[in-house]
């Protein structure tokens, strides 16, 4: 199901947004004005004096607005905004609609970043599309790429400075982003140490660890910090974090068996082979058809040398051997018990609400997908 709201084409999965839910259409909608506000469709001067932090007098912003272009383009291309709806969702289970008012002002706070280390993983990956269209780098050039992807690491703290909370309050908050934005370059540099690997394919808990890092981490990052302006009890602010990686963990399972099955939204079915991507489907064939890996590591390696197009027949080969062989239910099986984890989870730490059944019913649209 797709609809758009404001300037962003989002695919949503329909089992929690259908029939047009109300209450998180509201949320999203507020979602992308709070995005537009810190990435606006057109610089301005006030936009530019708010972020160089002076009175100067700027009148020519057209340099500041071509800065921005590139990641404008990805951001408003679409997203599913899932990881600040967790955090907002989470700020209102733990301290009502006072917390959730504060934590809708760091909604660019994990939304961004997460826009720029796609980005960044698309020049890494070489990848030509997302989201349908054609990568950043390639419509852009790998320069302005890298700067606009860097940028929405740094663009959001803005309001983290701008927050209205106490000295004390303000430096958590610093302290989680900084930690998970560490974090997540470890899972990407784990990720791309293995794609340039040929024949190297980690196990099963290495894959995990990865996933928690590259994709659980700023789900992570977004619900500790909507916990963190709920209350200052850092075993539930923890707690948090917890819940939202071990979702983001199930999600990026769920994604990489969809890759094969019929290919993620804006991109090419199996094109993770052409990347040389290890996910979890790959792992688990490996070790349920050991004789089948020396053509695997070979379909790999023909498909990034070759790219999609030439090496499609052997690609699609491999995932029918995949399919056979019964490890994407497998796959999906593994992501089922951590969504299980996760419901188990929720229900122990946030008291009953409309918004922790809405968080549930996330959890079960990602389970579904």
């Amino acid at each position: 199901m797709s609809f758009r709201l404001g300037f962003s084409y989002l695919t949503l999965p329909k089992c929690y947004y259908s029939p047009y839910n109300p209450l998180m259409k509201s949320y999203l909608e507020v979602i992308e004005q709070r995005l537009q506000q810190l990435l606006p469709q057109q610089v301005d001067p006030q936009w530019v004096s708010m972020l160089l932090s002076s009175q100067e007098n700027v009148t020519d912003v057209s340099v500041f607005d071509a800065i921005c272009a590139p990641a404008r383009d990805l951001v408003y291309s679409g997203g599913k905004r899932w990881r600040p709806l967790f955090m907002l969702l989470t700020a209102r289970m733990l301290g009502g609609q006072e917390a959730g008012e504060r934590a809708l002002h760091l909604v660019a706070l994990v939304e961004l970043p997460h826009n720029g280390s796609l980005i960044i993983d698309d020049i890494e990956d070489g990848a030509d599309m997302r989201r349908g269209n054609p990568s950043v780098h390639i419509t852009h050039g790998i320069d302005s790429a890298i700067n606009a992807g860097n940028f929405l690491y740094y663009l959001p703290t803005i309001a983290l400075d701008r927050l209205d909370v106490s000295p004390e309050v303000r430096l958590r908050l610093y302290q989680i982003y900084a930690n998970y934005m560490r974090k997540i370059h470890l899972g990407q540099g784990m990720d791309i140490t293995w794609h340039n690997q040929q024949n190297v394919l980690p196990d099963v808990a290495s894959y995990e660890l990865m996933c928690r890092l590259k994709t659980g981490c700023l789900a992570a990052m977004g619900c500790e910090l909507g916990a963190a302006v709920a209350t200052d009890d850092e075993q539930v602010i923890a707690q948090s974090g917890a819940i939202a990686e071990t979702a983001g963990l199930g999600f990026q399972i769920i994604d990489d068996v969809l890759n094969l099955e019929k290919g993620n939204p804006g991109k090419l079915r199996g094109d993770d082979i052409v990347e040389n991507k290890k996910s979890l489907p790959i792992i688990l064939y490996a070790e349920a058809c050991p004789d089948k890996r020396e053509e695997l590591f070979t379909t790999f390696h023909l498909a990034q040398r070759d790219g999609y197009a030439a090496s499609e027949k052997a690609i699609l080969h491999l995932i029918d051997d995949i399919e056979r062989s019964g490890v994407l239910a497998q796959a999906r099986s593994y992501a089922s018990g951590l969504f299980d984890q996760v419901t188990s989870m929720t229900e122990q730490l946030y008291p009953p609400s409309a918004d922790r059944d809405q968080f549930l019913a996330m959890i079960e649209g990602f389970r579904q997908a």
